[in-house]
């Protein structure tokens, strides 16, 4: 089990709350930046957005591709294989809860962007 801890980002910063079989942790955005465009090939997240407003984009292993908008109260499923990224357009709060969270899991595609 993986004790609280703080990891830096070019958008924030991660709060890890717990991380074993399942993981639980904050996404601050203190930036209006957007995250790298990325996946993982185990992780199964959820994201719940607590305050701010985000612009995501998000392809399904299908190739489905979806554009949206996320404010508070609204929340978004990501199966592992799944394409994403997310654009911080109000500075705020995402809640994820997903299965372990194992930094080699995460593939990354493009850099986080301004």
């Amino acid at each position: 089990m993986t004790r609280r801890r703080r990891i830096e980002k070019s958008w924030g910063y991660e709060h890890i709350l717990h991380n074993g079989t399942y993981c639980a942790k904050l996404l601050v955005y203190t930036k209006p930046i957007a995250s790298s465009l990325h996946y993982h090939e185990r992780k199964h997240e959820t994201f719940i957005v607590a305050s701010g407003q985000f612009e995501v984009f998000v392809e399904r292993p299908s190739g489905h591709v979806t554009k949206g908008w996320l404010e508070p109260g609204a929340h978004l499923v990501l199966p592992p294989g799944t394409k994403h990224r997310i654009r911080c357009l109000i500075p705020g709060t995402i809640i994820e809860a997903s299965s372990h969270d194992d930094p080699s899991d995460c593939v990354r595609i493009e850099p986080s962007e301004q």
